[in-house]
């Protein structure tokens, strides 16, 4: 028994280094410098903000005219007995599309509102995930030390336990499921060491850092949760703020602009061309060369007696009402998400009130007197483990409803498009 008792130990005093052992730098940091380095560096969201740069570069190209066009001929019909003929015409020609260029240049700047406001969308639900996973990582580091210290508890009940059994000669099968549920109790903490240290890297990797030597930490504080909201006025605030209901709304904006562009495309396109001519004649055996020169002034406009665009115009119409019913879908996804974060926030609410009120106190106490009872030995070890459970659960529940209504806060904010967090 006292072997079994050092392995155990020595086995804990292991667990407690296995994260500090290796060759890693852990930084702590508050959630204000863990957002504001997301922000800066992190990966995902810096591809995401090369969009606003292509819809900029799309401006660009939708302001440039067309290129007018250089050409050059020449002919040499070579020597026909004593004559001698040749010519040669350079043109240029400008293209002109009637108000292409200033439907281009609004449809332009219209994909970059809407990227920007999808950028901003982006980055509001990245401000969420990461605040959740930060607020998750808090929560099991706190539910670990509660596991360990359990652990630490089991470990010393089994020590004075082996000392009782020995003087009194007590049966073994209460120890033997002390000793299991002990052992059971130690692979858990395993499991939650792990899970732990992955939330750790996943933390770095929002982050942008990309060396496995820094591992950043979460400073053990909670956020301010003791706010209450109205439902309708969350409804109106999220409709008014949140961005990716302004981007659909402003898809539909996009599709008269497409519409209209259709529109455009049933005016022909038309080139005017300026050119220099000249030919020359000569006769071998007279000189010299006879040369006559010419201007070249033209129009070129192709004639739309089958080519309306119907089909262009009627592709931007349908794309226009699907735009207008995933606006309408979107309000309705708004109004769901909204609803059920404020539902959910509230249902965190009453739990973590309800475990307030002296629930761990009180399990607390019962587990207190069960050891001093069974020292006394008027119960059984393993109505001492069962109160044990009975305290753990509780607490572990506790401590998870604290951070489980922060976290229904934040999804809350995050799905009405404001963001308060401190």
């Amino acid at each position: 028994m006292k072997t079994l008792i050092k392995l155990l130990l020595l086995s804990i005093g292991l667990l407690f280094l296995s994260i500090n052992v290796k060759a890693q730098v852990y930084l702590e940091i508050s959630l204000e410098e863990y957002l504001s380095k997301i922000n800066r560096s992190n990966l995902e969201y810096a591809a995401q903000r090369l969009n606003i740069d292509i819809a900029k570069a799309e401006i660009i190209s939708a302001s440039v005219f067309n290129n007018p066009v250089l050409d050059f001929e020449y002919g040499n019909m070579g020597i026909r007995g004593d004559e001698m003929e040749e010519d040669g015409e350079l043109t240029i020609s400008q293209t002109i599309s009637p108000k292409r260029r200033s439907s281009a240049k609004s449809i332009a700047l219209a994909n970059y509102q809407i990227s920007e406001l999808v950028l901003k969308d982006y980055l509001r639900v990245l401000k969420q995930e990461s605040t959740v996973l930060w607020l998750e990582t808090i929560k099991n580091r706190e539910l670990l030390d509660i596991r360990k210290k359990s652990y630490r508890e089991q470990l010393s009940l089994m020590e004075k336990d082996s000392i009782r059994r020995a003087e009194d000669g007590i049966r073994d099968l209460d120890a033997l499921q002390n000793r299991v549920e002990t052992g059971m109790l130690y692979t858990e903490i395993l499991d939650l060491e792990n899970e732990l240290l992955d939330m750790y890297h996943q933390i770095s990797s929002m982050c942008g850092i990309k060396s496995l030597d820094t591992i950043i930490l979460p400073v053990r504080k909670n956020i301010v949760n003791s706010k209450d909201y109205s439902l309708d006025l969350l409804v109106n605030l999220a409709l008014e703020n949140r961005s990716d209901i302004i981007a659909a709304y402003k898809e539909i904006n996009l599709s008269d602009l497409n519409i209209k562009a259709a529109k455009i495309e049933r005016i022909p396109e038309f080139d005017i061309i300026f050119g220099y001519l000249f030919a020359s004649q000569s006769r071998i055996s007279k000189l010299p060369t006879e040369v006559t020169h010419g201007i070249k002034l033209g129009i070129s406009v192709p004639i739309p007696l089958f080519d309306r665009n119907r089909g262009g115009i009627s592709i931007a119409q349908t794309e226009k009402r699907q735009a207008e019913y995933r606006y309408e879908q979107a309000l309705l996804e708004l109004k769901r998400e909204v609803i059920g974060s404020y539902n959910n926030y509230i249902a965190s609410d009453r739990k973590l009130r309800f475990f307030s009120s002296g629930l761990v106190r009180g399990a607390k106490e019962v587990l207190d007197q069960k050891r001093e009872e069974y020292f006394r030995g008027e119960i059984h070890l393993i109505e001492v483990m069962d109160a044990q459970r009975s305290y753990d659960e509780i607490l572990l529940s506790f401590f998870s409803s604290i951070y489980d209504k922060s976290i229904a806060l934040v999804k809350l904010e995050s799905a009405v498009g404001i963001w308060d967090i401190n």
